[in-house]
């Protein structure tokens, strides 16, 4: 296998025009010894490490920018290692993905409640860098929920252990350091592989829930209303079992989709509650089929002249920007045109749950987003439009899902990430702590 096949698809974002001179090495190690092996090589040559999973990520971060650098693929790392049905968990390698989990799991009836869109090919070490999720994580919360305990190696070599009471380490000074800062499994969640390279990590796990579902399509007139319903869902904690909007989508591949509307699939007890808060059409399991096939087949679909891109994936709505959504999404699109781009199509979760920066809950509807990209704009060009939407967002109350946060990560999440590297060493994916991280990924557009 040459450098290129792992290093091509580094990431899904916009992020990857790589130059392959600065990748020095790929190891593909089978065991914690073999990752040992390959870091003390980077470190003792002077490399930088840069963790790569399945390559679904749209942040650009296992990339690992423009430095010379050593990357560390998790592929050939994805072995189920035990499992306890009684105390509900299971204790897998960083590269298997959670469709080949629940392949294992279903005879046991047993089931890892974690579903992102790139379940088949995502893995978890990687969606617990990104503390990725899926449509399922207002209900079953996002990986970091999911998680008990991971291993690590850092770039000296050390060994990690963290769980829900901290650190250990065979290094009992560097054990007491980080439990003395408080180091936790929210910081491994979205750290981008920034702290270490992932070896092992126990799941929860719990029996496959057998209910019976209603489905149902409710369409609304402007998307203010839209969020109003969702806004409601969470403060009623609806047991919403999949919420699916989609808020726009281009002439092109609309078809006969009439947006605003949300898709949404929940137990029968709740049927009046759901009629309460919003006016749908029931749906039988094709037609909800159906519509699960259209959104996520929706970003997938082109126009007919231009180029369809990624441009800011992850709005996440809450608070007062959902029960105004429309009036944001308004702002966002005159922000997008102004910059020459032609809004394509925005969908996503909700109700949705995800976590700021200082490691706070929040839940309301994320939003990915395509756009049409005219074939002139360079890459600075559009690195000026996604900063231009991270003020933006800033400034009505918008955050990005953690998955999707660099360039644009939260002063607080970056602040508590080089604490923690001052302390285990910083030869990790330096470059996206680095004041030049923007500079860096623009060249990659």
């Amino acid at each position: 296998m040459r450098i290129r096949d792992v290093v091509i698809g580094a990431n899904a974002s916009m992020y990857y025009k790589l130059n392959f001179g600065k990748i020095k090495g790929v190891y593909y190690p089978r065991s914690e010894q073999e990752v040992i092996a390959a870091i003390k090589h980077a470190h003792s040559n002077g490399l930088t490490v840069t963790p790569k999973g399945g390559g679904s990520g749209l942040s650009g971060a296992c990339t690992g920018g423009n430095e010379e650098r050593l990357m560390i693929s998790s592929l050939q790392m994805k072995e189920v290692l035990t499992v306890s049905k009684d105390q509900g968990y299971i204790d897998v390698q960083p590269g298997i993905t959670p469709d080949k989990i629940n392949e294992f799991l279903t005879p046991m009836g047993m089931r890892f409640y974690i579903a992102p869109s790139s379940r088949d090919i995502a893995t978890v070490g990687g969606i617990l860098s990104t503390d990725g999720g899926g449509n399922d994580t207002w209900v079953h919360g996002t990986i970091r929920d999911k998680t008990r305990r991971v291993k690590m190696v850092l770039y000296d070599g050390r060994l990690l252990t963290i769980d829900v009471n901290g650190v250990k380490s065979s290094d009992p000074e560097l054990e007491t350091q980080l439990n003395k800062i408080g180091m936790s499994m929210h910081d491994v969640a979205s750290s981008h592989g920034t702290l270490g390279f992932i070896t092992e990590l126990r799941l929860s796990i719990g029996p496959v829930i057998n209910e019976t579902l209603i489905g149902g399509l409710a369409e609304f007139e402007e998307c203010n209303s839209l969020g109003r319903a969702l806004n409601e869902m969470i403060e009623r904690k609806s047991p919403v079992r999949y919420g699916e909007a989609i808020t726009s989508a281009h002439v092109d591949v609309r078809e006969d989709l009439n947006p605003p509307l949300l898709i949404v699939d929940f137990p029968t007890d709740y049927e009046s509650e759901m009629k309460d808060i919003m006016d749908y059409k029931p749906l039988d399991k094709e037609g909800l089929a159906r519509m699960k096939d259209i959104r996520l087949k929706l970003p997938k679909r082109n126009p007919k002249v231009g180029i369809q891109v990624a441009l800011f994936e992850g709005y996440g709505f809450y608070g007062d920007s959902l029960v105004h959504l429309q009036d944001r999404l308004d702002m966002i699109n005159a922000l997008l045109i102004d910059h020459g781009l032609t809004p394509f199509a925005k969908y996503g979760h909700g109700p949705s749950k995800w976590y700021l920066g200082d490691n706070t809950p929040t839940y309301g509807l994320i939003l990915h987003s395509r756009e049409i990209k005219p074939e002139d704009k360079t890459g600075p060009e559009m690195l000026d439009t996604v900063l231009a939407i991270v003020d933006l967002c800033e400034a009505t109350g918008i955050t990005p899902k953690p998955e999707h946060k660099w360039l644009y990560s939260d002063e607080l999440k970056k602040k508590r990430l080089a604490e923690i590297r001052a302390i285990i060493g910083q030869g990790f994916n330096p470059f996206l702590l680095s004041p030049e991280c923007n500079e860096v990924l623009g060249s990659m557009v």
